[in-house]
């Protein structure tokens, strides 16, 4: 006879006959209650230690081969204290199963004990399992921010949006694990204490009758859904979350179409196509599986309070009690809905891990790779070769083609073109192959707006409606659109929004306005306001902030064309194109141009772009590396442009407040440590990705493409301009900063004496430009304290500057060695020494 037939007839006859309890079946009953409860218990232990100490190798590998910030090995100690906290708690609170023979009272007592303990465990979860994973991730996450960021407000923004998505991720952690204390583990402990205390008190009928209430409660499956162990528990309970394919369906489409938009729809400052796909394809999967999961939650927990259950084979209703046998003895399998969920809650999780890899590669490994170069200045044979070989490795696996050339002093001293312009044709890219060239068609529209002010077309400091026909509002407050100027357009200063807000023509293919179509959406569109008083101040001056805004330079090319009377892309040829000589520079406006065939980034089939809700002024050139390189060198010296027109187009705009916008006509103004001032743009879509770039001090630009939408080719730009100059042209301290170089590539340190590392030798640092190291440090101290040897270490050009010795690129060192002996030594400062110094000082 089971517990539930004994209990059935002790019911049938208490009023009748005296029944004696059957001690030894209750003892077995609770027995076995309890070890289902330990084997669940044991199987999360091993399951949270495994995995914690799995990922242990795995986070130094990843650290290693990405070239992590250290904040990433904070992860390291978090993974050791969880899984030895756990392994820990398991000595100190042993749940070996009880021996067979003690009484019923005894059995109860140690299983509340364990109920207890674990209550406590997940009340206090936040100390011992989520902040100690919490704090390194908040810490990777801001140190990724400050290093991706350009400004205060954009380091706040990212960092304050990762570390938000990171709380509500934990907190509804915390929550489940309370929710698993109130619905499961307190009710049992309640269960237990009642059994203790009518165990320990005299037994009446009464008593018993509790006590088989209590013992049939500890063993009712489905009381105890959430804690019953074994697979067929765990497959029941899936078939219950996901009892049909309408379910089934209600997460995976959300999934599909989050995964094709991020594909389609990628954004190429957001890192890899594949990294978006997957982020657009978890956030919905996971809204959908949590909202199926809280109404069957929610269904179970009525249906359970009314004694009944819901039938996960075929969705009807049937009496708890009446099926206890059956859900003692599940299906060990979940049903097909359930089991393609699971499949993909694994792919899913596959699938995030690997975008995660791709991202963190593509952000660490483009810029470290393409870091390993050193000066070409001389750009001799040897130097050619050095080039060609490091775009060769750039190129290897990455990009179908890539197109680089560098420009010094007005002649290409460099041109390097690697790939395919055609996978599926097997069609080498040369010189002459056009590319989509996207947002870097802003600086030849910002030098067309600059040429026609300077014949007296159009004036920029003009309000833009001036040159559009009568009655076309700008933004829902179209008396402060109506002051916005042309030359706001060029510097991202109107206020207008990134996007176009929809079509603005209807053909497919190539270029062709319908201004009606611009006019509706421009009267619509909303302007980007800080303050309650922007209106106030936008009346009077409505550069109020910089906001990139693709609209605006859309704008501002159908302006040019109006006030020009002729087409942008003629007036791009005649103006532009033709006195410069490029040949293979137009915008697309037709169907006779044949730029290379596109791909999105890790992809070799052709992705194409909607011609429809996008402007030829903003992103419409198609360009050779062949020409955009003499276009960056008409930017260095006056010729087609006059030197008053360069200074126009190369004078960074400011703010009303007075500060930088970081913005000139057409151009980003960055500054560079031992460059100095760089004028630059970049551009790119899923599809496509180009820079350019240009140093005015040094006479040196750069241009680069791809035919692919990623990685963006921004740090190979950047590294072939650092290098393309002189080093005796380049300054170790430039207006703005310091540059971050070393001599020696390890220090440690004795007191205030620095060992230092200088070609594989540890030797101890005795002066630097015969200055005593004493001195520096005296200096060191009194400057800046507690972190004098680590300015010491990471700053030094910025330490020597200060107290009046400013370095040049070689600087000489005397060492002492361990026999006392001093060797001179002249040294090349670099910035690879100095992250070598920095992962010095980190271990």
């Amino acid at each position: 006879m089971n517990l539930d037939k004994y209990q059935q007839a002790w019911k049938a006859d208490a009023d009748q006959t005296r029944v004696t309890i059957d001690m030894d079946l209750l003892s077995q009953e609770v027995q076995r209650s309890q070890q289902g409860f330990q084997s669940s218990i044991f199987w999360r232990d091993v399951r949270e230690a495994g995995i914690s100490l799995i990922l242990i190798p795995i986070w130094l590998v990843m650290g290693y081969t990405m070239s992590l910030s250290w904040t990433w090995y904070l992860g390291i100690p978090a993974f050791m204290f969880v899984a030895g906290f756990i392994l820990l708690d398991r000595k100190r609170n042993p749940q070996r199963a009880s021996e067979p023979g003690e009484p019923l009272v005894f059995y109860v007592n140690e299983s509340l004990t364990q109920v207890e303990h674990q209550i406590w465990l997940l009340r206090n979860v936040f100390w011992w399992y989520l902040l100690p994973f919490g704090l390194p991730c908040m810490a990777f996450f801001l140190d990724t921010a400050w290093a991706t960021s350009s400004d205060w407000l954009e380091f706040v923004l990212f960092g304050g949006f990762l570390n938000l998505f990171l709380v509500v991720m934990y907190w509804g952690v915390y929550r489940l694990n309370q929710s698993a204390v109130r619905g499961h583990l307190e009710p049992r402990r309640q269960d237990l204490v009642k059994l203790v205390q009518s165990l320990e008190s005299k037994t009446t009928d009464d008593d018993a009758g509790d006590i088989m209430e209590l013992v049939s409660a500890l063993a009712d499956p489905v009381r105890n859904v959430g804690l019953s162990p074994g697979w067929g528990r765990w497959a029941e309970n899936w078939n219950r979350i996901v009892p049909s394919w309408r379910e089934a369906a209600w997460i995976i489409l959300p999934t599909l179409i989050g995964a094709c938009c991020g594909f389609w729809y990628s954004i190429p400052d957001m890192g890899p196509v594949l990294f978006q796909a997957v982020v657009a394809a978890v956030i919905p999967f996971e809204v959908a599986l949590g909202i199926v999961w809280l109404r069957s939650h929610q269904k179970q927990k009525r249906l359970i309070a009314t004694g009944d259950e819901v039938n996960s084979q075929d969705g009807s209703v049937r009496s708890a009690k009446a099926d206890t046998e059956l859900l003692a003895t599940p299906k060990r399998l979940p049903r097909a809905p359930a089991f393609v969920i699971l499949v993909l809650t694994l792919l899913i999780g596959v699938m995030a891990f690997v975008a995660l890899y791709a991202f963190f590669a593509e952000i660490h490994g483009t810029s470290t790779r393409a870091s390993k170069l050193e000066d070409v200045s001389a750009f001799d044979d040897e130097a050619i070769s050095h080039l060609d070989a490091w775009m060769q490795r750039m190129f290897d696996d990455t990009y179908p083609s890539l197109s680089a050339v560098i420009v010094r002093d007005g002649e290409v001293v460099y041109q390097g073109v690697f790939g395919l312009e055609d996978i599926q044709e097997n069609r080498k890219a040369t010189p002459q192959t056009q590319y989509n060239v996207a947002s870097v068609t802003k600086a030849f529209t910002a030098s067309l707006a600059v040429i026609l002010h300077e014949r007296g077309v159009i004036d920029l400091d003009q309000p833009v409606v001036k040159y559009l026909p009568a009655g076309v509002s700008i933004s829902t407050t179209p008396e402060i659109g109506a002051a916005i100027t042309l030359r706001q357009l060029a510097t991202h200063t109107s206020g207008l929004p990134r996007g176009v807000p929809g079509q603005v023509q209807s053909v497919e293919g190539w270029y062709q306005l319908e201004p009606q179509r611009l006019y509706d959406h421009l009267a619509k569109v909303t302007l980007n306001q800080r303050d309650p008083v922007a209106d106030l101040m936008l009346k009077q001056q409505p550069e109020y902030r910089e906001e990139y805004s693709n609209l605006g330079y859309g704008l501002l090319g159908h302006a040019l064309e109006l006030a020009a009377d002729k087409p942008l892309d003629q007036l791009m040829q005649e103006l532009i194109c033709d006195p410069l000589m490029l040949t293979r520079t137009a915008i697309q406006a037709d169907e006779t141009l044949r730029p290379a065939t596109n791909y999105p980034h890790g992809s070799r089939i052709a992705k194409t772009h909607s011609f429809q809700d996008r402007m030829a002024a903003s992103g419409g050139l198609v360009a050779s590396i062949e020409d955009l390189g003499k276009f960056v060198a008409a930017q260095m010296k006056p010729g087609v442009f006059s030197r008053e027109m360069l200074e126009q187009l190369h004078a960074e705009t400011k703010l009303p407040d007075g500060s930088p916008s970081g913005r000139s006509l057409g151009w980003s103004v960055r500054q560079r440590e031992s460059i100095g001032r760089i004028l630059k743009k970049n551009g790119g879509r899923s599809n496509c990705s180009a820079w350019i770039g240009f140093a005015p001090e040094h006479g040196v630009g750069v241009a680069v493409v791809t035919n692919c939408g990623g990685p963006d080719v921004d740090p190979i730009g950047y590294r072939l301009l650092e290098i393309s100059i002189p080093r005796s042209q380049k300054k170790l301290v430039t207006k703005d900063s310091f540059a971050k170089v070393a001599p020696f590539t390890g220090i440690r340190w004795e007191q205030d004496t620095p060992i230092v590392c200088v070609r594989g030798q540890w030797r101890t640092l005795v002066t630097i430009n015969e200055i005593p190291i004493a001195r520096i440090m005296e200096f060191a101290n009194k400057e800046y304290g507690g972190k004098a040897q680590k300015r010491f270490a990471e700053d030094l050009v910025e330490v020597m500057s200060k107290m009046g010795n400013q370095p040049d690129w070689k600087v000489t060192l005397e060492l002492r060695s361990e026999d006392g002996q001093v060797e001179q030594t002249q040294v090349l400062m670099t910035k690879e020494n100095r992250e070598l110094v920095r992962k010095s000082l980190r271990s």
